[in-house]
């Protein structure tokens, strides 16, 4: 099963001001939203919300310390039949972490729309 790693909302970030403003993650969101919109692929990936604060623990001991932006998907390479070219990989498992790319592998994978 292909595991989706989002970030948390309601973080704070030090490095982007000092008045513990709180954020989320515009890409996720994205994400967030195709999950809304077909709420099937739920059923079919494993979803995993993660700290915004780095290290990312689960995320670095799956795809290595260098991949641990987020959103992720995690793909088996056995798992799948479709073109994954445009994917990485890192040992037995292949990773995106491109939002557009994400949606893409989603609806190659899953039947579900394409982004226009």
């Amino acid at each position: 099963m292909a595991k989706l790693f989002l970030l948390k909302p309601d973080f704070t970030d030090t490095n982007a001001d000092s008045k513990g403003l709180k954020y989320y993650c515009p890409h996720c969101a994205i994400v967030e939203g195709v999950l809304s919109y077909f709420p099937e692929l739920k059923e079919r990936i494993e979803i995993e919300y993660v700290d915004f604060a780095r290290p990312r623990p689960t995320v670095i001991a799956t795809i290595g310390e260098e991949n641990q932006s987020c959103p992720v998907l995690i793909i088996d390479k056995n798992e799948t039949t479709v073109d994954t070219s445009y994917i990485s990989a890192y040992g037995d498992k292949l990773f995106v972490n491109s939002t557009k790319l994400i949606c893409r592998f989603l609806a190659d994978n899953y039947g579900v729309s394409y982004s226009h």
